[in-house]
């Protein structure tokens, strides 16, 4: 019973983030340790948070997974692919939210802005939106960068990096 409790603690307070890429002939998108046949979106970076909660006891834990994913993408794409115009940022599994979790969201946001990357948004819950939206965050971000799905904010930043029309 220690142990589990144990690795309950571990889990809740270093949570596991996973790169996400697209299956091919399809719009499902899936870790892509697990599949390797998944292939990843050139420019756009897509991650998944593996925590109920972003939270004070992991907030801080999980940006800066998020920014060393980011750096490792930009220095990996920088001879093959080009550089990184948008992260693509899966809360499926994120079900509340509280300030530590917006302030580190803010933060992200604030460092990506910094390098000329986008932040999509994709399916929060109701209740983290809701404190995204009373925390301002939505309004920082543009409600037009929050998605339903994987695809939908793949789509448009594959649009926009096509149409130039991003500062990228």
């Amino acid at each position: 019973v220690v142990i589990s409790f144990g690795k309950i603690m571990v889990s809740s307070i270093k949570p596991s983030t996973e790169v996400v890429g697209r299956l091919p002939g399809t719009d499902l998108f899936c870790n892509i340790v697990q599949y390797p046949v998944a292939n990843k979106v050139s420019g756009i970076l897509i991650t998944r948070i593996n925590s109920g909660t972003l939270c004070f006891a992991n907030a801080s834990f999980i940006r800066e997974r998020i920014l060393r994913s980011v750096t490792d993408e930009n220095n990996t794409d920088e001879s093959s692919k080009g550089r990184l115009h948008v992260l693509v940022l899966d809360m499926t599994n994120v079900t509340n939210i509280d300030t530590s979790g917006i302030h580190a969201m803010e933060e992200l946001y604030k460092q990506l802005t910094a390098q000329g990357i986008e932040l999509a948004v994709v399916n929060p819950r109701w209740q983290v939106i809701t404190k995204m939206k009373a925390a301002k965050f939505v309004d920082k971000i543009g409600a037009n960068w929050i998605f339903l799905t994987i695809g939908d904010a793949v789509d448009v930043a594959l649009r926009l990096k096509i149409n130039g029309l991003n500062n990228c």
